[in-house]
């Protein structure tokens, strides 16, 4: 395991949110065309809706109303979700990448599991106008302003069903895509924010170095592709083009931040931390008594092939620090806030 790893799992809770929120939005789909076709079906003439039948006693307004209060609680759900999200992709990465720090480190580090509040601080976006409850608000009332001109304008040109089907069918696909930016894009800046802190708190036990990782793949940004692998300043920064950030989604440049894939990763001791098992094959002494029985083997006729397999099979390595344990084992001992 390593903080490759870490963050491929984080991917795949973003998607499993994404398919979530596709579900939502299909969902509203299905309830829209079902409450247009009853319009239809009473107060049509000739295949069109007829404006004075929908417009007497206030029906029109009461559909949109209607319709409004079920986006109202499509919205709040939506909230629930994706900040469920953000409070997972917060804790397990400040954890999993502490885990790794320790061993790497070979150094206690005295993690503790964060409480609820204190991870819903960390997760909070500081510009209010672009906390998760502020985005999502804006985004439901644009969808609600939008099915409203839709239907408006389908009644004004007298549309058919079908028509007017395929006018909310793109206000719904287009308000979906919007609302699995802000999941991802809140996530991709709440996985740099957990993994800092995690860093933060093992930098009291050893020496982290922060650096940029790009996914370099054709999709990439060329922004993001010089970025790749460039260490942050003394103060924490990452710079390109005199803007700067201390890490993906964090520059608060729309360019560089919307639908970025990219991560932070620290040298521990200038080191990528990966997961061991219990043996410290990279003990200073341990190598050394190695090399000094394979050249002993090699004088004596031994083939440094020959050698080296002798010798390993004598001189054993010292335990680690830590010694191997999963994740999941790590984590149930540590206490919690």
């Amino acid at each position: 395991m390593n903080q490759n790893d870490i963050d491929k799992k984080l991917d795949q809770m973003v998607e499993k949110a994404e398919n979530d929120i596709d579900v939502v939005f299909a969902k509203r789909l299905k309830a829209l065309m079902n409450q247009t076709a009853e319009m239809y079906r009473k107060y049509s003439e000739n295949g069109a809706l007829s404006r004075t039948e929908l417009y007497k006693y206030n029906r029109f307004k009461k559909e949109m109303q209607f319709i409004a209060e079920e986006i109202n609680e499509d919205y709040k759900g939506l909230y629930k979700d994706i900040q469920a999200l953000l409070q997972e992709q917060y804790l397990e990465n400040l954890l999993q990448s502490g885990f790794l720090y320790e061993y790497e480190s070979q150094s206690k580090m005295n993690y503790a599991i964060p409480s609820v509040s204190t991870i819903n601080q960390a997760i909070l976006n500081p510009i209010a106008k672009l906390t998760l409850s502020a985005l999502l608000n804006t985004h439901r009332n644009e969808i609600i302003r939008k099915i409203n001109i839709e239907i408006g304008q389908a009644l004004q040109a007298g549309e058919d069903y079908a028509t007017l089907a395929e006018r909310l069918e793109k206000v719904l696909g287009f308000s979906s895509v919007k609302a699995k930016r802000v999941a991802r894009t809140e996530a991709g800046r709440v996985q740099s924010i957990s993994r800092m802190d995690s860093a933060s708190h093992a930098q009291k036990y050893a020496k982290l170095t922060k650096t940029w990782n790009a996914t370099l793949d054709n999709e990439v940004r060329s922004s993001h592709r010089i970025l790749d692998d460039q260490e942050a300043d003394e103060e924490g920064f990452f710079h390109f083009k005199g803007a700067k950030a201390q890490g993906p989604h964090l520059f608060g440049i729309a360019s560089m931040d919307i639908n970025c894939r990219c991560s932070v990763l620290y040298l521990v001791n200038g080191k990528r931390p990966e997961l061991r098992r219990s043996r410290n094959f990279e003990d200073a002494s341990y190598q050394q008594k190695l090399a000094n029985r394979i050249y002993k083997y090699m004088e004596v006729g031994l083939t440094h092939k020959q050698a080296e397999m002798k010798a390993k099979n004598e001189v054993n390595p010292p335990s680690l620090v830590i010694s191997y344990q999963s994740y999941d084992q790590w984590r149930n001992k540590l206490k919690g806030n």
